[in-house]
């Protein structure tokens, strides 16, 4: 993670907050697409969810579907995680954030369940499974 030990003064949070997410994204940009997936299957996500952007400019579906998909499946408790991994995943497929796609809705949040929500998952992987290996 990026050295912060020398922070400059801020005079609000947001200035904090925005100094902090552009150390850790610049420490991020330097990194593989197999070292984010590692930090990313590891559980160290930052807090500022800059390695979710860091990775989906990184790395290919192919490579990084198989992590996010896990991803998804673990993380029950953490909606803003799962928020920010289907976003990754849904731009390595094509998709732009302005407007996700159903699928994304119901895969990233459990307003229907938990078992609808690994439902959708399940549908999300055998879509992928499907999808176009020159895509991937």
């Amino acid at each position: 993670m990026p050295n912060m030990s020398e922070p400059p003064q801020f005079s609000n949070w947001q200035e904090a907050w925005e100094w902090h997410a552009r150390q850790t994204a610049d420490y991020f940009a330097h990194q593989s697409a197999e070292q984010l997936l590692a930090e990313i299957d590891a559980g160290n996500y930052d807090g500022y969810y800059t390695i979710w952007y860091s990775l989906r400019e990184k790395t290919s579906l192919e490579q990084g579907a198989p992590v996010l998909l896990n991803v998804l499946r673990r993380e029950v408790g953490n909606s803003l995680i799962r928020y920010h991994c289907a976003a990754a995943l849904f731009y390595l497929m094509g998709y732009q954030d302005d407007e996700p796609p159903p699928l994304r809705l119901r895969v990233q949040w459990d307003h229907h369940g938990e078992t609808a929500r690994q439902d959708a998952i399940d549908e999300l992987e055998r879509n992928l499974a499907q999808w176009p290996s020159e895509d991937r």
